[in-house]
Parts: C-alpha cells; sequence; structure tokens
C-alpha cells in the first residue's frame, strides 16, 4: 500500500501518512443550553467543545458524516442526525428544513470553501456561527513529497491548498481520490481525480485500493 498517502489529520496504517497543516483549537465560549440544535460538518467541531470545556447538553445534532458523529456520541450527544449527502451545501440544503425558526448553533472552521452557514440563514433558520478551529500549515522537506504516478487521497481543501504550498502544482501523473466537491473545486483542472460520495476516509481508502495498477 505503499503507493498510497493520505493527506489527512486523520492517520491509518495501512498506508503512507502525509500531514502537511494541523489544527489549532480556537478559545470561545457558549452556553449550549441556549441553542435548539448544532450543526457539525467536522469532527474537529466536537473536539474544539472538548478543548474549551463546554458543557455537554443534550440538543439536536446534525452532522455531515459517520465521523462527526462517532465524535459526537463519544463526547455525549445521542439525538444526531447524520447527513444523506455529505458534501458541504448540499448537506446544508439537506437539514435546512429541519432547522427553519429555530435556535442553531454552527461551529466551523475559521476558512471554509462551501457556504453552510449562508444557507441555514437564508432557509431560515437563527444561526449562531462560532469559528471553533483553524487550519496551521506547516513546512515540510521536499523529501517528503510522495512519487509521482502515487495515489493521493485528500480529506479536506486545506490539505490540497498545504499539499500546494509545500510541494507546489499537484502533477498529473498522481491520481487523486478526495471527500467532498469543496475540496474537489481546487483540483478541477486535474484529469486523474475521484470524488468520494461519502465524507469518510474508509471509503476513499477503498477507491484508492482500486485505483493500484490502473
Amino acid at each position: 500500500m505503499d503507493k498510497i498517502y493520505l493527506i489527512s489529520h486523520t492517520q491509518n496504517q495501512a498506508v503512507k501518512n502525509l500531514k502537511v497543516c494541523e489544527i489549532e483549537f480556537l478559545k470561545f465560549s457558549v452556553d449550549l443550553s441556549k441553542f435548539e440544535a448544532l450543526v457539525i460538518t467536522s469532527k474537529n467541531s466536537i473536539e474544539a467543545l472538548k478543548f474549551n470545556n463546554i458543557k455537554k447538553v443534550n440538543l439536536k445534532v446534525f452532522s455531515i458524516g459517520d465521523g462527526s458523529t462517532k465524535e459526537a456520541l463519544k463526547y455525549g450527544f445521542s439525538d444526531i442526525y447524520t447527513a444523506k449527502n455529505s458534501h458541504g451545501n448540499e448537506f446544508a440544503n439537506e437539514i435546512a428544513s429541519f432547522l427553519k425558526g429555530k435556535k442553531t448553533l454552527f461551529l466551523k472552521a475559521e476558512k471554509t470553501v462551501s457556504d453552510v452557514g449562508g444557507i441555514l440563514i437564508k432557509n431560515g433558520a437563527i444561526l449562531t456561527k462560532i469559528t471553533a478551529y483553524k487550519n496551521n500549515f506547516l513546512n515540510l522537506d521536499e523529501s517528503l513529497k510522495p512519487p509521482l504516478g502515487s495515489i493521493l487521497i485528500f480529506s479536506s481543501p486545506s490539505n490540497v491548498e498545504g499539499f500546494i504550498k509545500n510541494f507546489g502544482k499537484i502533477d498529473e501523473s498522481y491520481k487523486v481520490v478526495v471527500i467532498g466537491n469543496a475540496t474537489a473545486k481546487l483540483l478541477s483542472s486535474h484529469k486523474n481525480l475521484i470524488i468520494s460520495e461519502k465524507q469518510s476516509i474508509d471509503k476513499c481508502l477503498k477507491l484508492a485500493k482500486n485505483l493500484i495498477n490502473q
């Protein structure tokens, strides 16, 4: 599996792991009891609650994917809606009708490509947005660049940006698997690109393994 490189914060022993940026959790205070719903588009939203020692209140959680849902369950939430469509804007449109008129908290990254918050507000959610975490790019040695012809898995737009910052334009010899349309947009001109239907590292790994020897 050495041909497959996972460019992500998440580590996986089955493939090569390459970390091009790291998460920094930001300090904030919030009373969850003042809200009827919580929207999360990453497991980092839940990690940010832990980082800030936010008291858990069992409100309705709207999660973009299985990874986020697992973290929410670990934190103690039990009433969780997991998206059928795990792409950012599509996720927002899917849950918008449930959140119309409801006091909703959205814990977001500092920089986002999708417009989840804007879509929810447009559809009537009473939304409070908190920037809960951000990505900081690492400076890597050129020797860490994956060999040409490798299969690359990108788990987020920031990981694409971090790769390009360190190693330059992504060569066409790479076969690329991405989570989500937002990540795919940054690589729209790349010929060998596959978009995972689900926001799942495991799903991406299966797609990547199918590309070996192709």
